[in-house]
């Protein structure tokens, strides 16, 4: 699960995790009994110290499993974060004593490519036209609703 927050220069925020080299959409795992938002929320408390409410699934993908890794076949959905005022987005930070995320980046779709993996960049690609339509998807059905 992972979380799309925009800015109004129509940027994405991605964060470079501690254990990556790479960067990508704040997020982590769905523990059990736990909600999506109540996911979100967790983990933008512990990941990034911020207190942020999710509008609903802009994304369901599914990851297949890599033998390499030994990573078994999951579902990966992106939740939509809303967008940050410029005020907001300029005072964010890496909480001191974190030790979850390395740093953050706020990033155009143009320079996307140069952050993220392929595949991750097709995902935000999808969730961020998605919310720019107002699209969600319904829970369940894997269709997208009008917002």
């Amino acid at each position: 699960m992972s979380v799309l927050i925009r800015d109004p220069q129509r940027r994405v925020l991605l964060v470079q995790p501690a254990t990556r080299d790479d960067f990508v959409v704040p997020g982590g795992s769905v523990h059990p009994d736990e909600s999506l938002e109540q996911a979100a929320a967790r983990v933008l408390a512990y990941d990034l110290g911020m207190r942020r409410s999710t509008e609903g699934v802009l994304v369901r993908d599914r990851v297949p499993a890599c033998f390499d890794s030994g990573a078994a076949e999951r579902l990966h959905v992106v939740l939509d974060g809303g967008t940050m005022s410029g005020a907001q987005a300029g005072a964010l930070s890496v909480p001191v004593g974190g030790q979850a995320v390395n740093t953050l980046a706020w990033v155009s779709l143009d320079d996307l490519s140069k952050y993220v993996r392929p595949h991750a960049e097709a995902r935000v690609r999808a969730a961020y036209g998605a919310a720019c339509s107002g699209l969600r998807l319904r829970a369940g059905a894997g269709r997208f609703c009008a917002a």
